[in-house]
């Protein structure tokens, strides 16, 4: 890596980790990382990764899948639909531990359109994730997101 991407990237992460400066705070931020690398090579078994073997990902319109392989399933369908070319973003807006291996995150964030670097209204989620630490590695446990934003609806 040339020391100008170094930079870049420093820069970057700076700017996604704000106030979260911690190590160990770092740390637990690295599950939405990892999330993000793998929506961005639409890459379905990357993000079921992410998940420990019993994950849960709870979406809106319904949306609840458990375990590796129904996440790996319902995104790889995704990629080949509705979410082909996508990326995802988001901002983590708090950290807490409740305990030394479990971590509560919200993040602020959304779906990217194919080509677009700005979050469209109706694409903006807030997020909650439940991660754990297990055999010294931060994985998914529980990840649920909700509509926000002017464009968001509530789906009763």
């Amino acid at each position: 890596m040339s020391p100008t991407a170094s930079v870049d990237e420093k820069s970057r992460l700076d700017a996604y980790y704000g106030s979260f400066t911690s190590d160990r705070e770092k740390a637990v931020l690295s599950v939405p990382l990892r999330l993000v690398a793998a929506w961005a090579k639409n890459d379905a078994t990357g993000v079921a990764s992410v998940f420990t073997d019993d994950g849960v990902l709870i979406l809106p319109g319904d949306v609840l899948k458990r375990g590796r392989d129904e996440i790996e399933a319902f995104m790889a369908a995704a990629y080949a639909g509705p979410f082909k070319d996508s990326g995802v973003t988001g901002q983590p807006v708090d950290v807490r531990f409740v305990s030394d291996d479990v971590a509560l995150l919200r993040t602020h964030g959304g779906i990217l359109a194919p080509g677009e670097t700005e979050i469209e209204p109706e694409l903006a989620v807030r997020s909650t994730w439940v991660v754990v630490r297990t055999d010294g590695q931060w994985q998914l446990a529980v990840y649920q997101n909700s509509p926000r934003g002017s464009g968001a609806t509530l789906r009763w």
